[in-house]
Order: structure tokens, then C-alpha cells, then sequence
């Protein structure tokens, strides 16, 4: 499957989450976004894509959790640890896949 197919049917899947998700308390919509990063990184093999993802899934959650109707703004510090929180979810999920592709030798 190619990389580019692998993002859009990410994004519509972070699109049905973030729906499922709009209702729920902030930090209960922050993980399940930071989840689905993490796993964007683990199964689009290229880093690009994947992280194209993280954006989408990024502005999606200020957007539509952390916002009020798709208005994206910036919140001070509340905002700031949120764009680190969605950027180790990221990171986290590239340690993952490399981990899971290219184990250390015994």
C-alpha cells in the first residue's frame, strides 16, 4: 500500500474519532488524539506521511477538543504542552516502529 493512501485513510479515520471523541472531558480527547499519533507513526512506513498525520490529528484536536467549533487558536501555555504532548506522541511512535522493524541483535 503506498504511503499516500495509508495517510488519507488515517485521516478519515482521526476524522471518526475526533467526532466520537468531541463529547468526552479534554484530557480523555488528548489521549485518544495522541494515541492515534502514535500509531500513525508505528504504521506509515514513511516519516513524512506519518507525520502529515500527527498534524492533521494535531489541529483537528485544538480545532474540535480543545476549541469550540473548528476555531483553531492559541491558548498560551495550555496550548504550548499540548503541541509537546502531541509531538513526544510522535516521536514515541517512530521509537516504536524502529523497535518493532529493526530489533537490537541478540
Amino acid at each position: 500500500m503506498t504511503p499516500g493512501l495509508e495517510l488519507g485513510i488515517g485521516s478519515v479515520a482521526v476524522v471518526v474519532l475526533t467526532i466520537m471523541l468531541a463529547s468526552v472531558p479534554l484530557p480523555l480527547g488528548m489521549a485518544g488524539l495522541a494515541i492515534a499519533t502514535i500509531v500513525g507513526a508505528v504504521l506509515i512506513p514513511d516519516w513524512r506521511y506519518s507525520l502529515g498525520l500527527a498534524v492533521i490529528t494535531y489541529f483537528l484536536f485544538v480545532g474540535f477538543i480543545a476549541g469550540d467549533m473548528g476555531v483553531l487558536s492559541w491558548r498560551g501555555h495550555d496550548a504550548l504542552w499540548q503541541f509537546v504532548a502531541f509531538g513526544l506522541a510522535y516521536i514515541a511512535g517512530l521509537v516504536m516502529r524502529w523497535l518493532m522493524h529493526a530489533p537490537p541483535p541478540d
